[in-house]
Parts: C-alpha cells; sequence; structure tokens
C-alpha cells in the first residue's frame, strides 16, 4: 500500500509539472467538478501517506530522514526492502541488517543520516514504525570522453539523476549562464570549439546545481626564425593532456618533397613514440610522447624556408593540424653558427627533453640532484651531532678523572705564606757596634787603654 501511495503521488507530482497544458485543454473538455474530486483525492492520499518526500543530493552530500516516532520505541530502517537498522528503543541496542547502507548509515534517536552518498544509494527509504517513506535520487554531472576535449571533437554532457531518468533538467551554458534549448539530462555537444568551453550548470528542482567545466584545446605552435647553418626546432603540442587517445601523427613540409620526417605510433609495448629511421635531414626524440611532438631540422638553410604542417590523429577519427612557418636568415659576419635556436647543442636538448615514464628526463635530474643534496645535508647533520656528543662525552670523562683537594694540599698553600713568615722572623738581629769591634772582643770586658 505505501508504494502504491507513493508510486502514485510520484507520477502525479510529473503529470501535473509535465502535462500543465494538457490538463487545461482537459479542464475544458470535461466536467470540471470531478476532475477537482479526483486532483482533491490524490492530493488528499498524498498528504495522508505523508512519505512522498523526495530529496535530490549531489554525490557525496549527505541525507538525513525522521521517523517521527517516539525516542523509546523500537525503530526499524529499511532500504529497498533491505533492513538497514532495527533498533530496540528503551535499550538502545542497534542491530545492523544485510543492506549496504548499514555500513555507513548512522541513526540517532528516529533520524537517519547517510553520509557520503553514491548513485547506488538512491532508492527508497521506509521506516515500518511510522509508515514514512522517503526517496532519495543521487544526481551526478560529469562529460564523455572526459573534462578536456580536443576541437571538433564530439561530447556528451551529462546530468543523471540515478532511478529517475526522465525528469527533466534545465542547462546553463557558458559564459552567460544562458539556458540551453534542450532539458534532457544528457545532451550531445557536436564539433566542439572555444565557443563551448566554459562552466555548463545543470538545475535540478530549482534548488540543486551541479557544476561541469569543460575545456576544448588545440595544437599549439609559434613562428620560426634561424641563421644559416642552425639546428632548429619546430614546435609542436598541446596545452595539457586530453581525454582522447592519440594513434598516430606527422610532420609534413610541401616545398620538401625529398625531406623525411618521422611518424607518430602507439604500440602496447612502448607506448606513444616517434617512428624513423635513416633521416638525414631531422632528429627527433626517441623516448616516451604525452603532449610534445617537437622535431628539429637540422642544419637549415634558405631552401628550407617555408610553411611546416604538424598533424596528430586521435580515438574516434579526430585529428587536428597547426602550421608554422620558417624563416632562414644569413648569419651577421663574426658570430660563430648555434646548433639551434636557443644556443644549445642537439644532442644535449634531445637528451633533455627525452620522456621518460611520462616526464622529461630534466625533471629527474633535477629530482635526482635535490635528492642527493638532501642525503648529504642529512649525513652531515648526523656526523655533527654525533661529534658534538663525543665531545661532551670527553669533557664529562675528564671531570670525573679530576681529583679533588685534600687537607694536605690546603696545608702547601699556608706553608709557603708560613715559610715566608718564618723566614722573615729567622733573620739574625744587628750585631752591636762595640762587638764588631775586633780588639774590643780579644781585650774582654775590663781591659782599658
Amino acid at each position: 500500500m505505501h508504494r502504491t501511495c507513493l508510486k502514485l503521488c510520484q507520477q502525479t507530482q510529473n503529470s501535473i509539472q509535465t502535462n500543465s497544458f494538457s490538463l487545461t485543454i482537459f479542464f475544458r473538455k470535461r466536467n470540471k467538478m470531478a476532475i477537482c474530486k479526483i486532483l482533491f483525492f490524490l492530493l488528499a492520499l498524498c498528504v495522508w501517506c505523508g512519505k512522498c518526500e523526495v530529496f535530490y543530493k549531489r554525490v557525496g552530500d549527505e541525507v538525513s530522514m525522521k521517523c517521527g516516532v517516539d525516542s523509546n520505541s523500537d525503530i526499524d530502517w529499511k532500504f529497498n526492502d533491505e533492513s538497514i537498522f532495527s533498533i530496540k528503543g528503551k535499550s538502545g541496542t542497534k542491530r545492523k541488517g544485510s543492506s549496504h547502507i548499514a555500513f555507513k548509515a548512522s541513526a540517532s534517536g528516529d533520524t537517519l543520516k547517510v553520509p557520503r552518498l553514491e548513485t547506488r544509494d538512491s532508492g527508497n527509504y521506509f521506516c515500518r514504525q511510522s509508515g514514512k517513506h522517503y526517496t532519495v535520487r543521487v544526481v551526478s554531472a560529469f562529460v564523455k570522453p572526459g573534462p578536456v576535449l580536443l576541437q571538433s571533437s564530439n561530447a556528451e554532457l551529462h546530468c543523471d539523476i540515478t532511478g529517475d531518468p526522465n525528469t527533466e533538467v534545465q542547462w546553463l551554458r557558458p559564459p552567460n549562464g544562458e539556458e540551453y534549448k534542450e532539458k534532457k539530462q544528457v545532451i550531445q555537444l557536436k564539433s566542439v570549439t572555444s565557443k563551448e568551453a566554459g562552466q555548463w550548470t545543470c538545475l535540478v528542482k530549482k534548488d540543486l546545481k551541479l557544476i561541469v567545466a569543460l575545456t576544448v584545446v588545440g595544437l599549439q605552435t609559434t613562428a620560426v626564425n634561424a641563421s644559416k647553418g642552425d639546428n632548429i626546432e619546430l614546435p609542436c603540442s598541446l596545452p595539457q593532456s586530453v581525454s582522447q587517445r592519440v594513434v598516430g601523427g606527422r610532420w609534413k613540409a610541401d616545398h620538401l618533397p625529398k625531406v623525411s620526417f618521422p611518424t607518430l605510433t602507439n604500440t602496447a609495448g612502448e607506448g606513444l613514440h616517434w617512428n624513423g629511421n635513416g633521416l638525414s635531414k631531422v632528429n627527433f626524440t626517441t623516448g616516451q610522447l604525452s603532449t610534445n611532438f617537437d622535431v628539429t631540422l637540422k642544419n637549415v638553410q634558405s631552401s628550407d624556408e617555408g610553411t611546416f604542417v604538424c598533424t596528430v590523429e586521435f580515438d574516434g577519427g579526430v585529428s587536428l593540424s597547426v602550421e608554422t612557418t620558417l624563416r632562414v636568415m644569413d648569419k651577421p659576419s663574426g658570430v660563430k653558427g648555434s646548433n639551434n635556436r636557443k644556443g644549445k647543442p642537439p644532442a644535449v636538448m634531445e637528451s633533455l627533453t627525452k620522456e621518460v615514464y611520462g616526464l622529461k628526463l630534466w625533471i629527474w635530474i633535477a629530482v635526482g640532484a635535490s635528492s642527493v643534496a638532501l642525503i648529504v645535508l642529512i649525513v652531515v647533520i648526523g656526523v655533527v651531532q654525533r661529534r658534538n656528543k663525543r665531545m661532551k662525552k670527553r669533557v664529562r670523562t675528564l671531570r670525573s678523572m679530576r681529583q679533588p683537594l685534600t687537607d694536605k694540599d690546603y696545608c702547601q698553600c699556608d706553608r709557603a705564606e708560613k715559610e715566608v713568615e718564618f723566614g722573615e722572623q729567622a733573620r739574625p738581629l744587628p750585631v752591636p757596634r762595640q762587638h764588631r769591634n775586633p780588639r774590643t772582643r780579644t781585650a774582654g770586658p775590663n781591659h782599658t787603654n
């Protein structure tokens, strides 16, 4: 009964929203009173089941649903007839059900919360005690084959409402949010250009917005100036990686029919790379390629001046071409010839620009040099710390070996001063003058002249 109510309510809502014009004509032709009774009955049925509430949520959002019973009552939540929780109101004991929702949902009181919504979480949620039904529709927006597209390629913009593919949505196109003519969940874009690039907005029920950023890219190049005898790089690249797989490509110069260029090849073992043997006029990177398709023209002369075309082919039959112009000038007198426009030898340039595991070689060299410097710094810090520890240990050892002062030592210090005092006191008194006369000493005290 509850499912029938829910289904009938949803059909009635969709019918009222999408067929308002048909209902107006029907009102004019039929008995207005009878139609009003039918609509009133359907509205009363929806109000009675009160359970026709539909949530539209983004992927990753959270939804909360109330059972509407007392917190002490037992509560059973179900998702598409699969048990989520069975909660005993008095004890609060919770038993998980078999539904995948049970592993991430939480229940507090009579409220069920489902976080981090996924498309598989779309469906009907039912609380058995109150008979309340909720419908959750998880909406996702994305671009096929990817958000970065090539010029002139085709794309699909998706605003998928899981479980409800017939509901109309409104697309707003860049750059000013103009309403797009089609209101389908999936719209087709043919031969995209820079006009389609930007933010596309999908409006669901006027209160949910999902934004899709679309980037349209093409091959890039610049005009090249060189001096006679130089080795010059012909530029051709994508500004960033794209969703479409590169399947082939080539360089071409109509004014140089005898000059052979390498071709782009994408194989399972080697990936995307240049393929060419015995090319005397052109150098190229032998490593795996990603977005850079430059080649080097050796020893340019005036006859090489002209237009060069770079073509890259992608999955789905899409191919992009770009032209670059080469101008050759006489070398100024007194100036030695350079190997290329950047003044670097071609071998060095080729080595540094070679791609290894998706990154250029110079990036790996920079990372390696930084790692070595960091390791050396760590070793130096460790050596200094060990040296400081040894010095501290040595100081502690010397302090522990030092003998404490004894009483004898103190006496020795006092003895020096006492010896000085005793020395001064031991000095003999001066001899009286009469004792100094030897005659007087010999004659005796009673001797007279």
